[in-house]
């Protein structure tokens, strides 16, 4: 990020070099001194034609200078600034900033480059600017992303201090200049609790999915489950706007604490809950509430990569209630069996779950 201490100053001092560049010693000067002189970067960039003029006319009366000059123009000429362009959103993002940082210092110094003759002033300016096209191109973004194996369970501090709680086999990314984006954005397949610190320029933050489905928040605390076609979203406290990949207008709702929005095949189902039962997996538990042995089955696919069948699809509908710890695959599936009592059979790499003989009937 190009902050007020350094862009605003350069711009001046370079505009002041270009109204009276004699100030300089250029008798005096090195090879490494022409390189690093604001004026003579110009002159190498840009085809002003006063600049031009006063370079040939230095020559012209300075001869020995000449080969310290020819040495320093190659040197440039080698340096190829790239074209980057800065998207709408990174220029409004960058404006933001600009607001917040300089206050009336920006101000005082905008006056006075519009003081100056407007041609020096656009010459300055396009120096400027690839300098700082530069900047933006050796410190080009990067990708950050962090995953989770099966059974294990990682909380990550983002660069914003907001707090993500990763779930088994889980990966979030994000890019590392948050500060240069519109939005702090951030990518997830799998399961994860988001803790979101809200920032005093109110810049958004948002969730997305590779079928579509984003969450944008400014400061909240919320859940998103997302694996193969199906998405959840809990919302624990604060708001957050959802939005689908639908083109009517219900592709885009506003959640309050304990709703709960489930996204699949192209349709939504809105539920009120209770969000402890949906984050308990944070506190390595799982709160059961009439739960279908269903669910638990495919929570160990998820978060295990476990292989489960049953004797019978009946089976599938059994529900329970109650706590269970979280450990790892083996201790998960023994909790399981106790809880809906049944059991587990491992064969082929495959576990087959099988009426309890001594079963209580529930009737």
């Amino acid at each position: 990020m190009v902050r007020k201490s350094f862009a605003l100053p350069l711009i001046r001092k370079i505009a002041q070099t270009i109204v009276n560049p004699s100030l300089n010693n250029y008798e005096k000067y090195s090879v490494h001194d022409f390189v690093l002189d604001e004026y003579f970067q110009l002159w190498i960039v840009s085809s002003n034609a006063e600049c031009n003029n006063f370079w040939q006319s230095f020559l012209e009366n300075h001869q020995e200078k000449k080969q310290e000059i020819d040495d320093a123009r190659e040197f440039l000429k080698q340096i190829t600034l790239p074209n980057y362009h800065l998207s709408q959103a990174n220029v409004a993002s960058l404006w933001r900033k600009i607001q917040l940082d300089t206050g009336i210092e920006a101000e005082r110094n905008i006056r006075f480059l519009s003081n100056l003759n407007f041609k020096y002033y656009a010459a300055a300016a396009v120096l400027v600017i690839s300098f700082i096209s530069f900047i933006f191109w050796t410190s080009e973004p990067q990708l950050i992303e962090y995953a989770t194996k099966f059974g294990e369970n990682k909380t990550i501090t983002l660069p914003d201090s907001s707090k993500v709680i990763l779930n088994s086999n889980s990966q979030i990314s994000f890019n590392d200049h948050w500060e240069q984006q519109s939005a702090r954005e951030v990518y997830l397949e799998g399961e994860a609790f988001f803790i979101v610190k809200h920032k005093v320029d109110y810049q958004p933050f948002k969730v997305k999915t590779s079928q579509g489905v984003a969450v944008e928040v400014l400061g909240t605390e919320f859940n998103v489950y997302h694996r193969a076609a199906e998405t959840k979203v809990v919302l624990s406290s604060g708001q957050i706007t959802l939005s689908f990949p639908m083109k009517r207008k219900e592709g885009k709702i506003l959640m309050k604490p304990g709703d709960l929005v489930e996204f699949k095949k192209d349709k939504f189902r809105k539920a009120s809950v209770n969000p402890v039962n949906y984050l308990s997996w944070t506190e390595k538990k799982v709160n059961l509430d009439e739960t279908p042995l269903r669910d638990m089955i495919r929570m160990a696919s998820d978060n295990y990569g476990l292989e489960i069948e049953v004797q019978t699809t009946g089976m599938l509908n059994q529900t329970a209630s109650g706590t269970m710890p979280i450990g790892d695959a083996q201790n998960f599936v023994n909790n399981l069996t106790k809880i809906f009592q049944i059991e587990a059979v491992f064969e082929n790499s495959r576990y087959i779950f099988l009426e309890h003989k001594n079963r209580s009937n529930p009737n």
